[in-house]
């Protein structure tokens, strides 16, 4: 460990693309902390992977949703490991499934209650920490806030293009502190959360991908690194399109 060792907490990364980030920002000199909800056996065997590769990490569960809980994750950073370089706001809160017609209130609004607290409360607690070492915050979201790939998506994509908003106000407030933040909107990525689609849809929505594939959880993790790159530090305020080409049609 060197004196210019930086420090990560990512939400939701004891699975999928968050344990992959985890991983990626490990090997390439972070030191981090693996946060999760719940599953402490997941959070701990990618600290164990970290460990196993020369990095350096901890676990630390928090349900980022609660206020408490996410300055408790940040402060656990600050106590481990003397401060905070980076934020990456990944942590997964549901899909708030329904089409427009029946879905119930509550669960459209809560979807997009639980999406924004998962980002607000782990900001606020961090941006003061983050200001100190001119740090970055890269938040997770997804293509779906453009419009959805399919239907029942209405709460999600109200959700993350209300959380797209939300990180472009921080960027502006942060920006004079030197603090950088943007933010990441994967498109069609092949995950556990989409091992469930029916194969015929999965092939429908791989055939309007230009490049004809999906992405992959390393291929986001390798633009998180990019982004919290302290050579990218003039960028800031971007949403960042990883999807294939899609928006240009085919």
């Amino acid at each position: 460990m060197t004196a210019t060792a930086r420090t990560a907490v990512v939400t939701g990364s004891s699975r999928g693309i968050g344990a992959t980030i985890a991983r990626t920002l490990a090997a390439r000199g972070h030191r981090v902390v693996v946060n999760h909800r719940s599953s402490p056996q997941a959070a701990a065997q990618v600290v164990k992977e970290i460990e196993a590769a020369g990095g350096t990490a901890v676990a630390h569960a928090a349900d980022v949703t609660r206020p408490e809980e996410a300055r408790a994750l940040i402060a656990r950073a600050v106590e481990e490991f003397g401060g905070l370089d980076v934020l990456v706001c990944n942590a997964n809160v549901g899909l708030g499934q329904g089409e427009v017609a029946t879905v119930d209130f509550e669960v459209f609004a809560g979807k997009v209650r639980d999406e924004l607290a998962a980002a607000f409360h782990p900001t606020q607690a961090a941006l003061p920490e983050l200001a100190r070492r001119g740090g970055r915050i890269v938040y997770l979201s997804s293509e779906a806030a453009r419009g959805p790939a399919a239907p029942a998506m209405a709460a999600h994509g109200t959700a993350k293009a209300a959380l797209n908003v939300y990180a472009l106000c921080v960027a502006r407030e942060a920006a004079p502190h030197g603090v950088g933040v943007n933010v990441l909107s994967p498109g069609l990525t092949r995950t556990e959360a989409t091992e469930h689609i029916p194969q015929e849809m999965w092939d429908r929505m791989v055939a309007r991908i230009p490049q004809g594939r999906a992405g992959t959880p390393e291929e986001i993790a390798r633009a998180v690194a990019f982004l919290t790159d302290p050579a990218t530090s003039y960028l800031t305020g971007q949403i960042i399109s990883l999807n294939g080409g899609s928006h240009l049609g085919r």
